[in-house]
């Protein structure tokens, strides 16, 4: 079916499309954190810009805490009864969000504007 030409001609090919795909797909897409309580924004954060971790205090009926590290946001501790927000884990990619209602305190990760892709698909 296929010949040793065939082959010379399409290995490179295949070579050079997965070089290209590791180097323009390996870029970390850092986002921003946005947190906000009653509905208001309280403060953000640019996840790239953080090297150490800290935990902030949103305070509130709840006691929320948020862990702030490089690259992530989550929710450290509430005093909510279920815990889902604390369960939710790591936000590290924009348009992941963590929300607890009780505390009605939301995070979500938004673009910082330098992402290389401007939509997530593209369809038909």
């Amino acid at each position: 079916m296929f010949r040793k030409k065939d082959l010379l001609i399409i290995i490179p090919f295949l070579v050079a499309a997965g070089i290209l795909a590791l180097w323009f797909g390996a870029k970390p897409s850092y986002g921003i954190a946005v947190v906000e309580k009653d509905g208001k924004e309280v403060c953000r954060f640019d996840l790239s810009k953080q090297k150490t971790s800290r935990i902030i205090d949103i305070g509130g009926s709840m006691n929320i805490k948020l862990l702030l590290e490089p690259g992530a946001i989550s929710f450290y501790r509430s005093d909510c009864p279920d815990q889902t927000c604390v369960r939710t884990g790591r936000l590290t990619k924009p348009g992941q969000a963590a929300v607890c209602l009780p505390g009605k305190v939301s995070v979500r990760v938004i673009s910082d504007g330098n992402s290389v892709r401007k939509y997530d698909g593209y369809t038909g």
